[in-house]
């Protein structure tokens, strides 16, 4: 089989990559290892109800939003449904220590006077932190579409080296504040300790200004990119796993697949980026590379309970609003071994927002998630596709019962039935990521990540480990390193203009 470009890997970097290229009239072929292409966006159903894993919300898609922009010049935007939260959605936070509540609005000039109010005697370190958010991302092409894209792709940002504890700190000595102003982290995955206040101006800025939902959610996604891929000829080959990639001359040839080779003079890789060590020859990379790979710092994962109430009524509040529970301080991520449960802790039910009367099943479904740890798995780790040990299974229905009893105790939840569990050794087998690193690697301070490009010639990176996190972040990239193919400034002017 003969392709210009094949793209290992199907979640929204691939398929953004893919339709990207397809635009600028590449041969374009997809391989994914699963046997249902859309890697994290993809749904699940239990006892008819489906579930998101990797999407519940997202920014950016309002009008110039950036992936509004990206979508409507890829063809997907057409094909879905996409609704604002309203002027009363919120984040809600309560502050595990002091029990103080604040609703983190979706909207600069809501939330400042938000926090003031929540904050009266903060208003200076407020009015700053925000400020500081517009200021950075004014200067982001992603943000300002007035930019050119290479300079910021090319050259650190000013703020690339600000520490975000730092940064806050500065501001506020108050604990709660400091844990409200750094919960953005909890959509990237990085310690607030350990995050560069680019990265986290980056995603609040995306939320702050504007969050919305998607009918049918991250599956209704990825099944606008298939349709769209499907007009423009694009195959994408299910249930095979890459073996290797080809090499020829110091060019990459292709892939070799479980089922037979496929010759392509460029291959985007949108796994890991560690897993990509294993597909490559060796002496292909620089000793330091490889070392510089295998030591990156990755995200921790998440313990999921995927739930279901009998009332789709008794979740009415959580239709436009998302529970979250942070301890105070700047430590929000950090997981308490001995006492997970008591970690932050996100409730959200974004069935609820979907209007379509097919996917009225979805009405009913909740999901709760807290940060974990590998150490918390590691005793029943076994390779993938064995069976995991009866002490597993009782650790999961354990850990899901104390999940829920926060339910019950922080917001009353009492009557919610646990109809999936995930936990760092599920994400690790079912997304192909160390450790279950449900965000990748770290975008952090003293972390140099890899970019679209290689020292092998025609070989490619993208996903969340090259660029951004979350959905914008990973569309972005694949945005990116189609365009380290076909010209960067030419098809960010293509984009642009969509706006």
């Amino acid at each position: 089989m003969k392709a210009e470009v094949v793209v290992i890997g199907s979640g929204i970097s691939g398929l953004t990559a893919a339709a990207s290229l397809t635009k600028r009239n590449r041969q374009v072929v997809i391989v994914e290892r699963n046997q249902k292409p859309g890697g994290a966006l993809k749904h699940f159903v239990r006892k008819g109800i489906p579930f998101d894993v990797g999407f519940h919300y997202s920014g950016c898609l309002g009008s110039g939003g950036i992936l509004r922009v990206l979508w409507e010049y890829l063809g997907v935007w057409s094909h879905l449904r996409v609704h604002p939260f309203p002027s009363e959605g919120n984040d809600s936070l309560i502050l595990r220590n002091s029990e103080k509540s604040v609703q983190a609005f979706f909207s600069y000039e809501r939330l400042e006077d938000e926090l003031q109010q929540a904050f009266p005697n903060e208003a200076e370190g407020i009015a700053t932190y925000l400020k500081a958010l517009r200021d950075i991302c004014a200067s982001i092409p992603f943000y300002n579409l007035d930019l050119s894209l290479t300079p910021f792709l090319r050259a650190p940002l000013s703020s690339a080296k600000i520490g975000l504890a730092p940064f806050l700190t500065s501001l506020t000595k108050d604990p709660d504040l400091q844990a409200v102003l750094a919960s953005p982290a909890f959509l990237y995955g990085v310690p607030p300790r350990q995050a560069g206040l680019a990265v986290h101006a980056m995603v609040a800025h995306a939320f702050i200004s504007g969050a919305y939902a998607i009918d049918g959610g991250g599956q209704a996604i990825v099944d606008a990119f298939l349709a769209t891929l499907a007009e423009a000829g694009v195959d994408i080959l299910t249930g095979q796993e890459v073996e290797s990639v080809l090499v020829k001359e110091n060019q990459v040839a292709g892939v070799k697949t479980s089922e037979g080779e496929i010759y392509a003079s460029h291959v985007i890789y949108t796994g890991h980026p560690t897993s990509l060590l294993d597909l490559v020859p060796d002496g292909i990379f620089r000793k330091a590379f490889y070392n510089r790979i295998r030591n990156l710092i990755n995200t921790d994962s998440m313990f999921v309970v995927f739930g279901a109430v009998d009332d789709p009524g008794s979740l009415d509040d959580l239709t436009w609003v998302n529970h979250y529970a942070i301890p105070s301080g700047l430590d929000i991520l950090d997981v308490n071994l001995k006492y997970p449960e008591e970690s932050a802790l996100l409730m959200t039910a974004p069935g609820r927002r979907y209007s379509d009367s097919a996917l009225s099943d979805a009405q009913r479904g909740i999901i709760l998630m807290r940060p974990a740890s590998w150490d918390e798995v590691a005793p029943f780790s076994v390779d993938s596709g064995k069976a995991r040990p009866a002490s597993y299974k009782r650790w999961k229905a354990q850990s899901a019962d104390r999940l829920l009893d926060q339910a019950k105790k922080l917001w009353g939840y009492s009557r919610i039935e646990p109809l999936a569990i995930g936990s760092p050794l599920t994400f690790r087998d079912k997304l192909g990521v160390p450790g279950g690193a449900v965000y990748g690697v770290q975008h952090c301070l003293n972390q140099y990540n890899p970019g679209a490009r290689t020292r092998l010639s025609g070989l490619w990176l993208s996903g969340q480990g090259t660029l951004m996190t979350g959905i914008v972040g990973a569309s972005l990239s694949g945005l990116v390193t189609a365009g380290e193919i076909e010209g960067l400034e030419p098809l960010w002017d293509e984009v642009r203009q969509c706006r």
